[in-house]
Parts: C-alpha cells; structure tokens; sequence
C-alpha cells in the first residue's frame, strides 16, 4: 500500500514536468501489482504472482493511454505531458496497439500456466480489446477513445472471471 501512494505522488507530479512518459510506465505498476497483492502480503511470491504482473501491465499501459487520449483536452488545459499529448493521438494510439499486443502474447503465457478455461477467457477478454484497440486507431480522437473505453473495461471482467473459472474447474 505504501508503495502505491508513492508511486501514485511520483505519477501526479512527475507527468506534469517530463518529456518521456516515465510517470506512466512507473505509475502503472501499482494498477498491476494489486491483482498480486495477496501474494505478496503472504510472503509467497512465485512465477504465477510474477506472470500476472506481467500480464496486467501492459494492460495498464494501454488503458491508461487510451484513458488520455479520451481526455487530451483536460490535460492540455491542466498543463499535463500525458501520453498523447507528448506524441500525439496517432502516437498515443501506437502506444495502446504497441502495449495491447505485448498483453497478448503475455496472455498466452499466463493463460498456459493457468490452463485450457483460463486461455478461453483470455481469448474473450482478447477480442474485446482488440475491437477497443480498432476504434482508436480508425478514429484516432477522444470520441473513439470513449467509444472504446467501456470494452477495454469489460475486459477486466472477463479476466476476472477467467482466473477464478480456472482455479475453481
């Protein structure tokens, strides 16, 4: 919990004043470490802990990117180097394509560790952003951004109940 306040202080104050999006590719690590967090308050962190770190973080990029070009004009007005305002909504659409990608092949190596329910999952969870992924780059706006937002949500869903599914089966 504390390094998540502190990550958290760094990613308010830091994207403010960058030229590089280091506030949101440091920042995103407290959004990936909480589905591991029990692991880690158990004291048992192991390659399944380390895998769904791995898994959600580039989901985090992504959406937070696509988050941002949603809300480009706010952070223009507010003064924030956030990631389409650093390279634009073509870039920042880049950025979600680049980090979704990296999520699925990660979801392919969680998912195999997890089992055959899991994968399937994964797989539903898959089309949803990619179709989310689509939107932005054919509309590169903040428009298509909120378009593609709730499916790039319901994705979590569809995770979630992927990983409980394939515990308990």
């Amino acid at each position: 919990m504390g390094y998540s306040y502190v990550v958290e202080y760094f990613y308010q104050t830091k994207k403010r004043h960058q030229t590089f999006p280091i506030a949101q590719v440091v920042g995103r690590t407290d959004l990936a470490l909480f589905p591991v967090a029990g692991y880690l308050v158990r004291g048992s962190p192991d390659a399944t802990a380390l895998l769904c770190f791995l898994f959600f973080y580039p989901w985090a990029l992504a959406h937070l990117a696509a988050n941002d070009i949603a809300d480009i004009a706010n952070d223009r007005a507010r003064g924030m180097a956030t990631i389409p305002v650093l390279y634009g909504v073509g870039g920042a659409a880049a950025w979600v394509t680049g980090f979704a990608a990296v999520h699925a092949a990660m979801a392919l190596v969680f998912g195999l560790t997890l089992g055959p329910v899991a994968i399937a999952g994964f797989g539903v969870g898959l089309i949803l952003l990619g179709a989310a992924t689509c939107l932005i780059l054919r509309g590169k706006s903040p428009t298509a951004a909120m378009r593609a937002l709730p499916l790039i949500h319901a994705t979590l869903i569809v995770y979630a109940a992927a990983i409980i599914a394939a515990t308990v089966l």
